[in-house]
């Protein structure tokens, strides 16, 4: 009995000690829990002990504050010509055209049965793929760029459903100039003002379609859509046949004839200006009806029949001379070879555009 009082005895003593060694921390826990916010909030009475208590995540949280408002305050007075981000050194480059040093110069080349003096062109970037070799199934995207926009590109090619557009790269045996541009354009001589009119059923308007490039219309500055009031007096010109009218433009060099232009017709609403012009007529050369060019391609998806006309120049050897696959070279193309005086889209005739082009393949058969 006196052994298992004894055991009793001790096991009693045994949890009241341990007990005794929890309590405090569980006391110490709780003291720490409740003095946090007497810290943060102690009084100038309890100035002098708050010193001696570590700082708080709140009290660290609010001189974090304090520094970035000051930051700021600072940056807010620096003069617009000092202020730099902090951490920021680098000045950023302005873009801008590229200087006429920047630009080298393709070899003399033959076209239209003339000497040409080469085309100015600059490396994008320099491909890293095999070269482009004469006889290879040349496979590349090009972007004619005029006034700084981008109006005609084989990576917007093709308009889908829900203003979806995709890509159709061209394609073209490279080395050979194709047997049309080795000889001069066909053009065909008329005696007239050098525009071309037709008829709106539905607007009843005599309305100008195109003018020859420097022609009299166009020197004058006839434009597309500007509509014929009356041809030296004649008017009521849509209830008249278009041979007449006709026969009214036309007549022999040096005689005059007077029109009067609605400019931009019933588009440009009911107060257009009506303007008279008095052109001489002179023999001018229009351009052929446009056909395809015929061309070695792959066939298939990639031969860009159906996408955007390429300007002549890309069909010349010179131009893309020492191109690898990857690269990217960037033209001034002038009109003689580019849309020449007809012009492609948005490109009016005899205007000079960029023209960049990026070699995606090249394929020795």
């Amino acid at each position: 009995r006196n052994s298992t009082r004894a055991r009793r005895a001790m096991s009693v003593a045994h949890s009241s000690a341990m007990s005794a060694l929890a309590a405090p921390r569980y006391h110490a826990s709780r003291t720490r829990r409740v003095s946090r916010p007497r810290v943060a909030c102690a009084s100038s009475s309890s100035a002098s002990n708050a010193d001696d208590v570590a700082q708080t995540p709140k009290a660290a949280v609010t001189s974090r504050r304090a520094a970035l408002a000051r930051a700021v305050a600072l940056g807010a007075i620096l003069r617009a010509d000092d202020a730099r981000a902090i951490g920021f050194q680098k000045e950023l480059k302005k873009r801008g055209p590229m200087s006429d040093d920047a630009y080298a110069r393709t070899a003399e080349f033959e076209f239209r049965g003339e000497r040409h003096e080469g085309v100015k062109y600059v490396e994008i970037s320099e491909g890293k793929g095999k070269p482009l070799e004469v006889g290879a199934l040349a496979t590349l995207h090009f972007e004619c760029k005029y006034r700084g926009l981008t109006v005609l590109s084989t990576r917007e090619a093709r308009t889908l459903g829900g203003n979806r557009t995709i890509s159709e790269p061209f394609q073209f045996k490279y080395g050979t100039l194709p047997n049309e541009f080795t000889k001069a354009a066909k053009r065909k001589n008329i005696i007239g003002i050098g525009a071309e009119v037709r008829i709106d059923p539905e607007l009843q308007e005599l309305y100008v379609v195109k003018c020859v490039f420097n022609g009299p219309a166009d020197r004058a500055g006839i434009k597309p859509n500007d509509v014929v009031v009356s041809i030296d007096g004649v008017g009521d010109l849509v209830n008249k046949p278009i041979q007449e009218i006709g026969a009214l433009l036309v007549g022999d060099v040096d005689t005059e004839v007077e029109l009067k232009i609605k400019k931009g017709g019933s588009r440009a609403g009911a107060d257009a200006p009506i303007e008279t012009y008095k052109l001489k007529r002179e023999v001018t050369a229009v351009a052929a009806p446009k056909r395809e060019i015929q061309v070695d391609g792959g066939g298939g998806l990639f031969t860009g029949g159906s996408g955007p006309k390429p300007p002549p120049l890309v069909y010349v050897p010179e131009a893309l001379a020492g191109m690898n696959v990857g690269g990217r070279r960037s033209f001034k193309c002038p009109a003689d070879v580019g849309y020449e005086d007809v012009g492609e889209g948005e490109i009016p005739p005899g205007a000079d555009f960029v023209f960049e082009v990026e070699l995606l393949d090249a394929v020795l058969k």
